[in-house]
């Protein structure tokens, strides 16, 4: 446990204008908690637990997630840049929607079914992950790697900005829409006129 917070365990607990940035978060559980403009950033956050949990107009860029556990947690209009997802411990089911996810790594995951709505990947990276039934709403992904992902039925057909190498990743079904579909003809070496 850690001098920020008393207990080991919060639940239906509201956290608004919390500031750990740079500090240690360890072994806290968190069931039904709501945190709010709250600052995570470069923060250690380990063997902690979040179930139900909302982050909104948070900042968790450059945050540590070592063993932590992420279920039905929602992120809304948060800063989350930086962030290796690889590192969170068990199941992993979030939602995120009109968040920065620049530069963030999500490497060997399953993350099926996942919804990414208004967000920003500038950077970011999938790799080896599942994302299949994944969808992609009205998301940038200017200069964000998918490399060896099962994206069966994903959904890209309002993403923008992805340059997806159809020769490194399964896509069977997966939408699309034009004219941003044309990009997965790139690694083809063919002129389109």
């Amino acid at each position: 446990m850690t001098s920020y917070f008393e207990n080991d365990e919060y639940e239906d607990k509201d956290f608004v204008g919390l500031d750990l940035s740079d500090k240690t978060v360890r072994d806290i559980s968190f069931f039904n908690c709501t945190f709010e403009r709250c600052s995570f950033q470069y923060t250690d956050i380990n063997s902690c637990s979040f179930d139900n949990c909302d982050f909104s107009n948070c900042n968790l860029s450059l945050a540590k997630l070592q063993a932590t556990h992420l279920f039905d947690v929602r992120f809304t209009s948060c800063k989350l840049m930086g962030i290796n997802w690889g590192n969170v411990k068990g199941l992993f089911k979030a939602e995120f929607t009109d968040c920065v996810l620049d530069n963030t790594v999500f490497p060997n995951l399953n993350l099926q079914q996942f919804s990414f709505v208004d967000c920003t990947f500038t950077g970011a990276s999938f790799i080896d992950s599942n994302l299949s039934y994944a969808t992609f709403d009205d998301c940038d992904l200017e200069g964000c790697l998918f490399d060896s992902n099962n994206l069966t039925k994903a959904n890209f057909s309002t993403a923008f900005g992805y340059k997806i190498d159809v020769s490194k990743n399964t896509i069977k079904q997966a939408r699309f829409s034009l004219p941003e579909a044309i990009s997965l003809l790139e690694n083809f070496d063919i002129e389109i006129g």
